[in-house]
């Protein structure tokens, strides 16, 4: 909605906003003062501990307690460093471009380098409407950096110079309180995925090592009590190991080209994260490259990034696409192995370190995969119809972490509509008493 020649809105230097509110800048209202850099190389320097010591990394926490590293007031008397107070904000200077997680409020006082900026609202600032305020703004900070994209790192006359629309301090208090609850909610649904994924990797392990057990009669899973070692790997004794050549083979599909017609391609992603789609080259444009048709429920490797996890298994949606000769796709034997069971496996530590055993060759792309090596890595095969349940599970706990993300999503999409309108006051709180 435009707010142009609105009622009750004025034309500012902030754009428009409403009359009650005041144009100004942020430095013209808090002071910014940036951090320094702590001696390194003497103990005594890091013992006692006697301050919190905070680096960049740690402002993605947005409300910051406590910090793992301490530094002693010997440290700080002998080095630049400086302590920014209880309920100051912080904001990573340097970085690659991110636009969340890079503002922060103190809960304590911390002592900190120059990666990182404070600001030290007056007494006209709510903390958390100002928090809010460059939490909204970083992104366009980050625009008016120097370098592409915003990589050459904030500065700090960049900061003081960013326009602010300034509401009476009983509405910046309402306002962060909706914002702050927001916050809240996403904090809690991250807690949610982190447990979730931390439930994920034990299950992993115990599931390819000792199973779900045997199906009784009455249609029970009994755990196994025999275990012996096999190929190095100990796993229950009805279990197999199998080279993944035999129940998986490579089958390419190679694809005479077409100048005029145009060929979709499929990508992966590291740490088994699944496929995603590049555009459509037409024939002509493919030039020398060798293009193979993928179907879905193929096994697909990267050859350059298998060492850390390009692994998938092709979904419906990728039935069709073409992949380079850099992706291999093998197709697992059904009535030998569950193709989801042999993809989570490869994803796996286990399954990642054969896969970088099978790559020999320096960092990066001279990481290559190779074709013989892929087949006689060994996985632990139980009996089709475990191997299916270890599927489920995990398919299981895969659809409470996707279904925490999409809950994610929308809450952060909520929360970016509320700041667009209540930090512009396009929408405006009641603060009256009830």
């Amino acid at each position: 909605m435009s707010l142009l020649g609105k009622s009750g809105y004025q034309e500012t230097a902030c754009g428009w906003i409403p009359t009650e509110w005041k144009a100004t800048q942020i430095g013209e209202m808090t002071e910014v003062s940036a951090g320094g850099t702590p001696a390194t190389g003497n103990e005594e320097y890091w013992n006692p501990p006697e301050v919190p010591w905070m680096s960049s990394g740690e402002v993605r926490l947005r409300r910051i307690h406590s910090t793992e590293k301490k530094i002693s007031y010997l440290g700080l008397k002998n080095s630049a460093a400086k302590i920014f107070p209880k309920k100051s904000i912080v904001m990573a200077l340097a970085g690659q471009g991110k636009t969340r997680g890079c503002v922060a409020v103190l809960e304590s006082e911390v002592a900190t380098n120059q990666s990182l900026a404070a600001i030290y609202p007056s007494d006209q600032f709510e903390t958390d409407f100002l928090f809010h305020n460059l939490d909204w703004r970083y992104k366009e900070l980050r625009s008016l950096s120097s370098g592409e994209g915003g990589r050459g790192g904030l500065n700090l006359s960049i900061i003081k110079s960013v326009p602010i629309g300034l509401p009476p301090i009983p509405e910046q208090q309402k306002i962060a309180a909706i914002l702050t609850a927001v916050d809240d909610k996403l904090n809690i649904i991250a807690r949610q995925i982190v447990a979730t994924q931390s439930l994920k990797r034990g299950l992993m392990q115990t599931l390819f090592s000792r199973g779900v057990g045997i199906q009784n009669a009455d249609g029970r899973w009994v755990p196994h009590t025999e275990f012996i070692n096999k190929s190095s790997l100990d796993i229950p004794a009805v279990w197999n190991v199998r080279r993944l050549g035999d129940i998986a083979p490579l089958i390419r599909r190679p694809v005479d080209i077409n100048p005029d017609s145009a060929y979709p391609e499929v990508g992966l992603r590291s740490y088994g994260k699944g496929t995603f789609h590049k555009p459509a080259l037409l024939g002509k444009e493919v030039g020398n490259k060798r293009l193979f048709e993928i179907k879905a429920g193929d096994l697909l490797f990267s050859n350059v990034f298998a060492w850390e996890g390009a692994v998938a298994v092709a979904k419906r949606e990728d039935d069709g696409r073409f992949g380079s000769h850099r992706y291999m796709t093998c197709v697992v034997n059904k009535s030998q192995a569950d193709t989801s069971y042999v993809f989570r496996y490869l994803t796996t530590p286990s399954g990642i370190a054969s896969l970088t055993l099978a790559s020999p060759g320096g960092a990066g792309r001279n990481k290559t995969l190779g074709l013989g090596a892929l087949a006689n890595i060994t996985i632990p095969l139980p009996p089709l119809i475990e191997q299916q349940k270890i599927s489920q599970i995990l398919d299981g706990v895969d659809a409470k972490l996707e279904a925490l993300e999409l809950r994610r999503t929308n809450v952060e999409t909520l929360k970016r509509g509320l700041m667009q309108k209540l930090l512009t006051g396009e929408w405006r709180v009641n603060v009256s008493k009830q």
